[in-house]
């Protein structure tokens, strides 16, 4: 799109929910980790203060609180129900209890791609122990389709695994084709969505997804230490649980019955007591996103990584390897610059970031991630002053 669907008021207002704009800075590294908005700050200091002040014991506060943030989820992402959305701690252990407690056959074997974030590799990689076989599919100029996968589906694939958004490149996979693919020929799919949730919403059911994890601390900007596990209701029935706690038996509150029936597998993770900072910040932040228009925080997204690609493609030596159509990507931008060695990126991030700016550097690239609430100049200030460091 050639223009923001913010006006200039409007996104005036939303800068002043984020207090590091005042404090000087310019952040653009959300692929990596977000700032806490002032409203998600005072949702989760409202919950301190009853534990520190009174009633202590808000236990149904914290119910309540959990059960709106997993409503915001499932609206987020168009679930069946609250009942498939589980809470974990982060993208990885939300993967590793799918891998984990897949029914594997010696000889089956998981489709990932060679541009995967570790998340979405070393869960199924330990597998290898159990004899499934991890099939990496090399990636042509940074993308993967689901044309290039379904030449590396046999009859033993009982798996595809590939990130919504790729964390290096930016690309951002076509889920609904990939997700009718793995539907054709009954292979359980599971997405990372850590690099595309909070930039824009997925459709679980549409995009046949079986499976999305996420952390909450990237685009969807909550704290630290809190994410979720999406399950389809066939795969909840199929998987064994990799972990169980207290509150994985169907009467938790029976506490000297032991022999008690499991939950179903979709809240038997939930083992114990839950991290209510995280739910409550988390659920705080997608309300907010609700608020705003999701639709309207991913046009502002794809405004803004569309300047950047202009701003960027209009200074010599410069090689993108985010796709420049708007349909293959999102908040994601990365590029070399030519002449440049690899140790010199670090050095500019660096100066960078002692001079109030916010990028990152990974695999030799530098990468430039910027969420609803940048501008324009956040941008051109941004390439401005790496070009003026190189």
């Amino acid at each position: 799109m050639n223009s923001s669907p913010f006006q200039k008021s409007e996104l005036k207002e939303l800068r002043a929910n984020y207090p590091h704009i005042k404090n000087g800075l310019t952040y653009l590294n959300h692929a990596a980790i977000s700032p806490l908005s002032s409203t998600v700050k005072k949702a989760i200091e409202t919950f301190i203060m009853e534990r520190h002040q009174g009633p202590i014991e808000n236990f149904e506060q914290g119910v309540q609180r959990a059960e709106e943030a997993k409503s915001a989820i499932q609206r987020y992402i168009t679930a069946e129900s609250t009942d498939r959305i589980i809470f974990l701690d982060n993208t990885s252990n939300a993967i590793s209890a799918v891998a984990g407690g897949f029914p594997w056959q010696n000889g089956d074997e998981i489709i990932t791609n060679t541009m995967e974030f570790p998340s979405n590799v070393q869960p199924y990689r330990i597998l290898q122990k159990r004899g499934v076989n991890l099939i990496y599919i090399p990636h042509r100029d940074y993308t993967i389709t689901a044309e290039m996968i379904k030449e590396f589906i046999t009859p033993k694939t009982k798996m595809v695994a590939v990130s919504a958004v790729q964390y290096l490149s930016g690309y951002k996979a076509d889920l609904k084709a990939i997700g009718e693919l793995c539907e054709a020929h009954n292979i359980t799919f599971v997405v990372d969505g850590i690099q595309a949730l909070g930039a824009q919403q997925v459709d679980v059911q549409k995009c046949h997804i079986d499976a999305l994890a996420s952390g909450g601390h990237k685009w969807l900007m909550g704290p630290m230490g809190q994410g979720f596990l999406y399950l389809s209701q066939s795969l909840s029935k199929n998987l064994e649980p990799v972990q169980t706690g207290w509150l994985s038996v169907k009467e938790p509150w029976e506490l000297s019955n032991f022999e008690q029936d499991w939950q179903p597998v979709n809240q038997h993770l939930e083992t114990g007591t839950p991290n209510m900072l995280g739910i409550t910040g988390l659920g705080a932040s997608l309300q907010s996103k609700f608020d705003i228009g999701p639709e309207k925080i991913q046009q502002q997204i794809l405004y803004l990584t569309g300047q950047l690609i202009e701003n960027l493609q209009s200074r010599k030596g410069v090689s993108l390897i985010t796709p420049k159509n708007a349909k293959n990507r999102l908040g994601i931008v990365t590029f070399t610059v030519e002449g440049v060695q690899r140790e010199e990126y670090d050095e500019v991030v660096s100066e960078l970031i002692k001079s109030g700016i916010t990028i990152s550097t990974r695999e030799g690239f530098f990468r430039i991630s910027p969420h609803y609430y940048n501008s324009d100049t956040d941008i051109d200030k941004a390439v401005n002053e790496i070009f003026k460091r190189l």
